[in-house]
């Protein structure tokens, strides 16, 4: 590292102890793989000057990411805005990446689809379903896995569902977090009208049938439920934030951003963590364990525009870390304690989250994906151009990477030993 050392009008470079170039290197066993580059010390120490962008008067900028950070004095780190894979853990991200990984954009997004969100991999029909949560908008779609290449098409339920955030797979049915609560027509007849609550609803994919399964809490609108995860027991455990205001779907909230979980065999749904600005990514440990719950509490309500979508600023102060807790048992239903920040997003914040069958944590966090140990350290990050709302582990094996976002559709495939869940 240097630093400018002023004698007068006179600036001398001064070399310092601590910095050793390249901070970034080709990969041991990838050295003629463009898209994989190797960090070096997780670039503990930079070259100074250095820049990365900033957000300022709430917006941030597209930039703002550690691998468009300026570095002028290591031309190594120019490497890292080609690259689709960024090791960060050696020991771990090479094991991760298998033989040949690739990303590749299979969907380009419409314009006006800026979001994709709730994407759920079904084994039985071998495609994902996934959710545009946009004004009117008012079905799902879905990627056929079964046809080369990939086939997308509308997915149409009965009712209808209009504003699905969040979604997981559990025995043969999906369920779905739901933000929307205005009436809206049925696109299959938009003569009839139908009239929807922010809740937790089961779809039978074969079917296509909908049951609502809870829609308010003790008379009260839930805001907009964001996420969920089924335990092995049944119990859905959901996050209940803001964001079906900021899109304009439902009224201005009337709770607090809480995380509840919900026993369908009971009706009971109670609050199980109320601490984070904006809960929003959820899931659980492979041994059942841990509940990691994410959150993006930079999003800031205070003061925005109501005639502008989304209806908030970027607060870069507002929260984006993972939290991991404790999940303990009781007879009214599991409850969590020791709640403990694991990681603080080094780009935008985790939203989609996910927990592979090794458990290893995946966050959709700004044009890319964070690939985290159980203990939260960065192993890698997977890189794309846009932005990357949710993820789905697809495929037989579940060893494919479905990426959702602003921009569209892509797939990660020819990973190693990371896998998804056979229910998530």
């Amino acid at each position: 590292m240097y630093s400018l050392l002023l004698l007068g009008s006179a600036a001398i470079a001064v070399a310092q102890r601590g910095y050793s170039p390249p901070t970034v290197e080709k990969c041991p066993g990838y050295e003629n793989a463009s898209k994989i580059a190797c960090v070096q010390n997780y670039a503990a120490v930079l070259p100074y000057p250095f820049e990365r962008a900033k957000t300022v008067n709430g917006i941030p900028p597209d930039n703002d990411t550690f691998v468009d950070t300026a570095v002028p004095s290591d031309p190594s780190f120019s490497q890292l805005q080609n690259a689709s894979f960024v090791v960060f853990n050696q020991a771990r991200g090479l094991d991760i990446l298998g033989i040949n990984p690739k990303v590749e954009k299979v969907f380009d997004a419409p314009p006006a689809d800026s979001i994709h969100e709730a994407p759920v991999y079904v084994p039985e029909l071998n495609a994902v379903i996934y959710s545009l949560p946009h004004q009117g908008i008012y079905q799902q779609q879905i990627v056929n896995l079964n046809s080369t290449p990939p086939t997308l098409s509308n997915f149409t339920t009965s009712p209808p569902v209009y504003a699905v955030n969040g979604g997981k797979y559990y025995k043969g049915k999906i369920y779905w977090a739901v933000e929307a609560s205005f009436p809206f027509p049925n696109p299959s007849n938009a003569s009839q009208i139908v009239h929807q609550a922010p809740g937790i609803y089961m779809l039978d994919p074969i079917t296509r049938e909908v049951t609502t399964l809870l829609n308010n809490y003790y008379g009260q609108l839930l805001n907009s439920p964001n996420d969920l995860f089924i335990d092995s027991v049944g119990d859905i455990w959901f996050t209940d934030s803001w964001y079906g205001y900021a899109i304009n779907v439902t009224d201005y909230p009337v709770l607090a951003p809480n995380t509840y979980r919900f026993r369908p065999s009971t009706g009971a749904v109670s609050i199980v963590e109320n601490t984070l600005q904006q809960p929003n990514g959820i899931g659980i440990s492979p041994n059942g364990r841990t509940m990691y719950i994410t959150d993006t509490g930079f999003t800031n309500f205070d003061n925005a525009p109501v005639d502008v979508l989304p209806r908030y600023t970027v607060n870069p102060l507002g929260g984006r870390t993972v939290n991991a807790y404790d999940i303990n048992f009781s007879p009214a239903g599991n409850y969590l304690t020791a709640k403990r920040p694991i990681w603080y997003a080094e780009t935008f914040g985790d939203d989609g989250f996910h927990v592979s069958k090794e458990g290893y944590l995946l966050g959709a966090a700004g044009a890319g994906v964070d690939v985290l140990s159980e203990f939260g350290e960065l192993i890698m990050r997977i890189e794309v151009e846009g932005t990357v709302n949710n993820l789905q582990f697809a495929g037989s094996k579940r060893d494919e990477v479905w990426l959702f976002g602003f921009g569209g559709i892509y797939k990660v495939s020819g990973l190693g030993q990371i896998h998804g869940m056979a229910d998530e």
